[in-house]
């Protein structure tokens, strides 16, 4: 449960956000940064990718069905944790109209293709891949994801930073 949480859920999330402020950032010391991050918790997700995959072919039903709940509830809380309903309400806001409002905002539909480009493969990969999982990230527009390759989308991350790494050294050469 701790590496299904912290390597493939929690750090899906990190990665979803420091991509948005690598490709946006107008900063090139913070975009790359963000980077240098991202090729880090990259090998934290391929490192809980190996480990489960070998290791929940081996679970009982129970273990699996249990497993497959946690990764449905935590996606949900994941895809809606934007949503600031407390904020509506205490501004006496039409809390409905504003959440939908905000679904439908450009910023929260990229968030949540990132996060979950970056989750479904790689809980589709890890083999926690039933119905009641494939049900729910229907529901959520996000069973599409299931179709990119974890791996490659990991070793993007770590070119993207090594392209960073080119730019600066080319950078320091001809200021030199």
């Amino acid at each position: 449960m701790t590496y299904l949480t912290m390597q493939i859920l929690i750090e899906g999330l990190a990665l979803a956000a420091f991509q948005r402020i690598r490709d946006q950032s107008k900063n090139p010391l913070a975009a790359a940064v963000n980077a240098y991050v991202m090729q880090d918790e990259a090998r934290h997700v391929a490192f809980g990718r190996l480990a489960l995959r070998d290791y929940y072919p081996q679970l009982t039903d129970a273990e699996r069905a249990e497993r497959e709940e946690f990764t449905v509830q935590a996606c949900w809380h994941m895809r809606d944790r934007f949503n600031q309903k407390e904020v509506w309400e205490r501004l006496g806001l039409p809390v409905d109209e504003c959440i939908e409002i905000l679904d439908h905002s450009e910023t929260m539909q990229l968030f949540r293709s990132r996060l979950f480009t970056r989750i479904v493969p790689t809980v589709k990969d890890i083999g926690l891949w039933g119905p009641k999982v494939q049900e729910a990230f229907a529901a959520m527009g996000a069973i599409e994801f299931a179709k990119i390759d974890a791996a490659a989308l990991l070793d993007n991350d770590a070119r993207v930073a090594e392209d960073f790494d080119a730019k600066m050294r080319l950078k320091d050469a001809s200021a030199a």
